[in-house]
């Protein structure tokens, strides 16, 4: 169970770090799980140190695996060190590997027989779920670790794949009691500030069970011990020191500087590292030369099959020279019937020494051997060889057939990958592929917004529709068209969706009945729902069922039922629309539909929310993303909008926890859904006070325009933020800019959320009356326009036959709560105490539907409006009861601005100082101008303003000047 490579350079110090590694082993034993993180420079001796500790796991009883990552170029095979350690494995125990299939059968499609080139289809059928990837791999090391303790080890994971990066992510968050080690190697020098490891490490690095030890370039003492083990006779001082200065503590370049000395005259070693390392191949024979330089073009590794099909060697010479190559430690064979490089910037060396020519030579060897199937491997490998041997027509076939194999394997990231590069290659074609070019097109869009990257689908999709010429073919078009329609429905550019599911449904509309048809015309049911228009959707999505029935394939049209379900539910009746959504998820999931069941499953959850029914949609929501999960939808639509509504629900129900923890991306969160998410966060972390959260919005801004859920949601923390820290003005900007980039973004002013916005700033101007009561009348007169555009917007935004739902009915009364105490705050036109109460009461019970945190706000209103009116003790109830909600959800500023929610002192009469300082505080002066003006202390100031509070019953200076405008205590 292992792969653990003899060597003879002795290691040197590294007592610390082989002690942290080891006490990590040491703990699985126990049953406490843990991962190590190894990073150094290339050459300090992390594999040595590896080499070590396997040897330390053994004797502790342990089992040892070892995975490698290899550097592909820009796409690769994905999970290449699981299918090695699995391939290896199933090589040496294949009763193992038979009882791990048993039991977990995903794990069949990374096994190397199932991923080469002609292989026979994996048994399971369909695309592989992702989540069933991951779980399978997780639960395979768990029960291989019952038998016997387990090391896993994956090396050069600077050079890992996306999904490598994503299951090594995953297997640190589910380390638990399994009996099991994981330790992950990486050269720390290569991790430049764009580097994709870099995120990972950080975010790995958080966990509780994850550790990290740096190999640091070993001490004076220690190189002067190293080199003294590495020389065969003693060197004179001057040579001695001249090696050590020049390694600089890296144990590679010591040994590599020993060797050169030993060849000959100190003074010609080299300078320069390539060539240091290049003097090893120089007293070998020519056969031995060759040999190095065809396994450098390999890779690193290279199988001995493989090294016989291209070496261009009778097999006795082919031994004799890889004889030669062991014995001077430049290669290594661990037992395997392979062969590999002693150290990675080795096989470099040579390789980068080789002419293009011979180089392109060595790569087409490798290729034919590969497209042959003279010898076994992977369409990644054959795309890698042929693109560097310029066969550009087998490197196209092979960039499809991979990105083909890599969503097999529920590898997005690394299909889009290889389907682009598949794009640019097209031209190089051969004449009788049988590849399409609009097929290839809608596969690498499709791998786009699998991987979360949905505005590049669109870009892709809308280039290659106007590269088509006028004259081609009508289906051609229409097969582009339809995902263009639905990925822009996704991303709410419903004009656009319009327009291109019109045109493929006028393309279709005299072709025969099919399995496309169908799809086009359910599509455009759904986007005729978008926009509100029932009675068409409606026609096309029975019409779309029909067409499905006639070909036998009801399938085809599952899209259509779904926009059926909402249908009714928005004609009035949610039960059966439900009910309809939870036969069409079983119906998709049967016929293994994989976006319609994540589509059916998201809506149900976010009808139950639309309806008020937070706690059903939450549950409804954790089945969506938990299913999306499973299907390796999870960042393409409906699963990550499961994912994300979820967070916002858990918000809304006062689970704050709860919803920071689902918002909270990690290691394998594409960047895109990572905005996403984090702009949830914001939520959170502005609602318990962190005003930091304006400045990461617009550290996103990036991202609105990609994602306009971003600002959307973002965007009332942020305000939040900037009203507490006085920073008025920049809150009315954001608000502006946020507003008109949805305007356009919507291609309508009215857009719902905007009830909100226009809420928002009126609580800005409420803001800003106080301090600037000269300004009263044009700041009521801006929160009139406000009003109405909150109104204009529900009359407007929806599209007609729909009403407002429950939250934004809310907002509606919210927006007209906040006009009423602008009004009552300015003393212009102010409403009634018993009006202004009865608003607010309206806006508590409005928000009852399960907005925790914003009915609390409410009542902190209504407790207001409650205490001007002269009713404290109701006053005081609500503000106990915000205060209590406060508390339970950490809400810093909730807090602050209740303030004790105590009965107040009562209405003694302000004495003539403390009407003196009642006028200056209205005027917005604060406690040290204050002083300055009246010629008393700030202490003094401070007495007098905790006097007037009391004496008005109310709790901020905000508040007293309101107060006292409406009773006319002010002159």
């Amino acid at each position: 169970m292992d792969d653990v490579p003899w060597t003879s350079t002795p290691l040197v110090g590294r007592s610390t770090e082989m002690a942290a590694l080891l006490s990590a082993v040491d703990d699985a034993k126990t049953r406490r799980a843990g991962a190590i993180l190894l990073s150094g420079d290339a050459g300090v001796g992390k594999t040595r140190l590896l080499d070590e500790v396997a040897t330390g796991a053994h004797e502790r009883g342990f089992g040892v695996l070892v995975g490698h990552c290899t550097d592909f170029g820009e796409a690769g095979l994905p999970y290449l060190p699981f299918s090695e350690i699995f391939g290896r494995l199933a090589g040496e125990r294949p009763d193992l590997v038979d009882s791990v299939l048993t039991n977990f059968p995903a794990i069949g499609r990374l096994l190397p027989t199932h991923r080469l080139i002609g292989a026979q289809p994996s048994p399971q059928e369909g695309q592989l779920d992702r989540a069933a990837l991951f779980d399978a791999v997780l639960g395979a090391f768990t029960a291989l670790s019952t038998s016997e303790p387990l090391v896993v080890i994956i090396e050069d994971a600077h050079w890992a794949d996306d999904s490598t990066r994503d299951l090594i992510g995953f297997l640190l968050t589910r380390l638990t009691s399994q009996r099991l080690a994981l330790i992950v190697s990486y050269r720390s020098d290569d991790l430049h500030r764009r580097h994709p490891l870099r995120r990972p490490i950080g975010e790995w690095s958080r966990n509780p069970r994850v550790r990290r030890v740096s190999l640091n370039p070993l001490d004076a003492d220690e190189s002067r011990a190293l080199l003294t083990a590495l020389l065969t006779e003693p060197l004179p001082e001057a040579e001695a020191r001249r090696i050590l200065e020049r390694a600089g503590g890296n144990a590679f370049f010591t040994e590599e500087l020993v060797a050169a000395a030993s060849m000959g005259d100190a003074d010609a070693v080299p300078p320069d590292l390539a060539d240091l390392l290049l003097v090893r191949l120089d007293p070998l024979s020519d056969d031995a030369r060759q040999v190095a330089r065809v396994i450098a073009v390999a890779g690193r590794r290279v199988s001995h099959q493989l090294l016989t099909a291209v070496a261009g060697l009778p097999e006795r010479e082919l031994e004799t020279a890889l004889r030669e190559l062991i014995d001077a430690h430049i290669i290594e064979h661990p037992g395997n019937a392979s062969y590999y490089f002693r150290h990675a910037l080795l096989a470099e060396a040579v390789y980068d020494d080789l002419l293009p020519g011979e180089r392109v030579r060595q790569h087409a060897a490798y290729a034919k051997a590969l497209q042959d199937q003279t010898v076994a491997g992977t369409a990644a490998e054959l795309a890698g060889h042929a693109t560097r041997s310029h066969d550009l027509a087998t490197a196209f076939e092979a960039r499809v057939r991979a990105g083909q194999e890599a969503i097999s394997v529920a590898a997005p990231q690394e299909a889009l990958k290889h389907f682009e590069m598949a794009l640019e290659l097209l031209p190089n074609a051969a004449a009788d592929s049988p590849i399409d070019k609009t097929w290839l097109v809608v596969q690498t869009a499709t791998a786009a917004t699998l991987s979360s990257q949905h505005l590049r689908a669109v870009k892709l999709l809308r280039k290659s529709l106007a590269d088509l010429g006028p004259d081609a073919p009508k289906l051609q078009r229409a097969q582009l068209l339809l995902p263009l329609a639905d990925i822009a429905l996704i991303i709410d550019h419903d004009n656009e969706a319009h327009e291109a599911i019109s045109q493929a449904f006028r393309l279709m509309a005299d072709e025969p009945a099919g399995v496309f048809k169908a799809q086009v015309v359910a599509l455009y049911a759904r986007v005729s729902d978008a926009l509100g228009r029932p009675m068409e959707a409606e026609r096309w999505a029975h019409e779309a069922l029909q067409i499905a029935r006639e070909i036998g394939q009801e399938s085809a049209a599952g899209d259509a039922g779904i926009t059926l379900a909402q249908l009714r539910k928005r004609a009035g009746d949610p039960v059966a629309a439900a009910k309809q959504l939870e036969e069409a998820a079983v119906r998709a999931q049967l016929s293994g539909d994989a976006a319609a069941e994540v589509r059916s499953r998201y809506l149900l959850g976010a009808n139950h929310y639309d309806l008020g029914d937070l706690v059903s949609a939450k549950t409804a929501l954790q089945y969506a993303a938990r299913r999306a999960g499973e299907l390796g939808r999870q960042w393409a639509a409906y699963g990550f909008d499961a994912r994300r509504m979820l967070a916002l629900t858990h918000f809304a129900l006062g689970e704050w926890d709860e919803a920071a923890a689902t918002a909270r991306p990690d290691a394998m969160t594409p960047a895109a859904a990572e905005a996403g998410l984090r702009s949830v966060g914001l939520t959170v972390r502005g609602g318990r006070g962190d005003t930091s959260v304006a400045e990461d919005l617009q550290r996103l801004r990036k991202w609105w325009t990609l994602d306009v859920m971003v600002p959307l949601i973002g965007l009332q923390p942020a305000v939040e933020a900037y009203r507490q820290l006085g920073q008025v003005a920049e809150a009315e900007k954001l608000i502006a800019d946020v507003t008109a980039l949805l305007t356009d973004v919507f291609q309508s002013e009215w857009f719902m959320a905007r009830i909100r916005f226009s809420t928002l700033g009126l609580q800005l101007l409420s803001q800003r009356v106080v301090s600037e009561p000269t300004a009263a009348a044009e700041l009521v007169a801006r929160g009139q326009d406000l009003l109405a555009d909150g109104h204009a917007t529900a009359e407007k935004g929806l599209p007609p036959g729909r009403v407002l739902g429950v939250e934004g009915i809310a907002w509606l009364a919210r927006l007209e709560a906040e006009w009423e105490r602008l009004r009552w705050l300015a003393g212009i036109d102010p409403p009634t105490a018993e009006e202004h109460v009865a608003t607010w009461q309206r806006t508590v019970d409005a928000f009852g539907f399960g907005y925790v945190s914003e009915q609390a706000w409410s009542r902190l209103r209504l407790s207001d409006a409650l205490r001007a009116a002269g009713r404290v003790a109701d006053a005081n109830e609500q503000a106990q009861l915000a205060a209590e909600t406060a508390r339970e959800l950490g809400a810093k500023p909730l807090l602050e601005e209740l303030g004790s929610a105590a009965e107040p002192a009562g209405a003694a009469a302000l004495t003539a100082r403390e009407t003196e300082v009642l006028a200056l505080l209205a005027e917005g002066r604060t406690n040290r101008q204050l002083a300055r003006e009246l010629y008393i202390s700030e202490k003094t100031v401070s007495v007098h303003v905790s006097n007037i509070l009391a004496k008005l019953g109310v709790r901020s200076r905000t508040e007293a000047a309101a107060v006292a405008r409406r009773d006319g205590l002010l002159d």
